[in-house]
């Protein structure tokens, strides 16, 4: 049975010492199920939200979430251009989650234009997580996982979806070459959200005159590893050429770091999720799940019939001059420059700049 507002706001209180609640709302906030939630006001105007797990694995999942929001400490989070939640407490038996709550509105996939601001700021956010240290997750014991973990996992995925027979042979034999191929894994693991997706992003209200990215949620999968999981989102995107800007914004905003393969990988990670689905199903004993998966399967492998689905196929680059380099650089540099306007550095980051350049 669902814990009411004021079951959650007396937690709350629990939770975080000297917290005086004094308003409680109900709060669904994207969970999905997964939590018991509300929102409580205290006494001097703050807002903060508090969860309770409804099973063992979403108690799993928001352990891992404080992990790694105490992770991304004050240094960390000053490297973003968007707010993260912060823990205010916890409180055990049953286990109760207290964070500050980020107002903004959950990203709308159909509201993502191309030639928008918000598709150059949903890349250059994705990219500012990228950039973080990586010390940031290897010092708090999270985990650190390079190509080849990352490769034997999509494997070890895909097998596990073909034993189940459910799998169509055209879809299975297309994730078993791209899990194999071993020139698609080639990438500098960075920090990832590692679970991020539209119900992660908290973007200015619509119709905001800048609408951008303005807070991020869900941080839960926060390890070092592929930075093609963040980006598998912005592939379903349904804007002709969304998708694609914000590919463009994040490459820029990377400096030209981000690996050929990255779209790919990508793709493919956007695949699995019908297999993890399928999956869920099965270990669950859900019919009505294994059916909606293989109803999903069934449409996504008529599309890679139709050539609609892309490939992901390791595809030999053309050589490139360093000339054509440079202006490929420069041309993205342009776009995004175009959107956002020139970067201005606060005082003490343009004095480094300016250090940095005399030597």
């Amino acid at each position: 049975m669902a814990r009411n507002r004021f079951t959650l706001a007396a937690l709350a209180t629990s939770a975080v010492p000297g917290l005086d609640a004094t308003v409680a709302q109900a709060f669904t906030g994207g969970g999905a199920g997964l939590f018991d939630a509300a929102l409580v006001t205290d006494a001097d105007g703050g807002a903060a939200v508090v969860r309770v797990p409804t099973s063992t694995a979403a108690a799993a999942r928001l352990r891992a979430e404080v992990r790694a929001l105490q992770a991304l400490t004050p240094g960390a989070r000053g490297r973003l251009p968007f707010s993260v939640p912060e823990v205010r407490g916890v409180g055990e038996h049953p286990l109760t989650v207290v964070t500050r709550y980020l107002p903004g509105g959950r990203l709308r996939l159909a509201g993502v234009r191309a030639g928008s601001d918000l598709a150059v700021s949903l890349g250059a956010a994705v990219a500012a997580v990228h950039a973080l240290p990586t010390a940031v997750v290897s010092e708090a014991g999270l985990p650190v996982l390079g190509p080849g973990d990352t490769q034997r996992t999509a494997r070890e995925l895909v097998e596990r979806a073909g034993a189940t027979g459910r799998v169509p042979g055209e879809l299975l034999a297309r994730w078993r070459d791209a899990a194999g191929d071993a020139a698609l894994w080639r990438f500098q693991p960075v920090v990832v959200h590692g679970a991020l997706d539209a119900d992660a992003l908290l973007t200015a209200e619509r119709g905001a005159p800048d609408e951008h990215v303005v807070g991020m949620l869900g941080w839960s999968g926060l390890e070092v590893g592929d930075p093609a999981r963040d980006l598998a989102w912005a592939l379903a995107l349904p804007g002709a050429g969304a998708a694609a800007d914000v590919l463009a914004a994040y490459a820029a905003a990377r400096h030209g770091t981000a690996d050929r393969e990255l779209s790919r990988r990508a793709m493919l990670y956007g695949e699995l999720e019908l297999a993890r689905w399928l999956l869920h199903g099965v270990d669950s004993g859900s019919a009505a799940v294994i059916d909606d998966a293989v109803r999903m399967l069934e449409g996504l492998t008529a599309r890679v019939r139709a050539d609609a689905a892309g490939s992901l196929g390791h595809e030999a680059p053309p050589v490139l001059s360093v000339a054509e380099v440079e202006q490929m650089l420069e041309d993205q540099r342009q776009t995004v420059l175009e959107r956002t306007g020139p970067l201005v550095l606060p005082a003490a980051a343009a004095q480094r700049s300016r250090s940095s350049s005399a030597e």
